[in-house]
């Protein structure tokens, strides 16, 4: 018989939306909020790591694409 492996579940930053807490809209032009939806490579966290609710999630994804676009945000982060 095949032990089962049991996975964990990966832990949320916050409970609460951020945007919904501090009362404001993901915008592109503020790169610097963005960058903490951003992982250290520059990849987009998930809803479920970034603790966003599904409105702001989509809404900061597109944020984000928009600012790379314009250059406010890199693509890639290389080492």
């Amino acid at each position: 018989a095949k032990k089962r492996r049991v996975r964990k579940p990966q832990k949320t930053v916050s409970r609460k939306c951020f945007f919904h807490e501090k009362n404001i809209e993901p915008s592109f032009s503020d790169p610097e909020t963005l960058s903490k939806f951003l992982t250290e490579r520059g990849k987009i966290i998930p809803k479920v790591r970034s603790g966003l609710c599904a409105k702001h999630q989509k809404k900061m994804t597109k944020a984000v694409k928009n600012a790379r676009h314009l250059a406010l945000l890199p693509f890639v982060v290389r080492d």
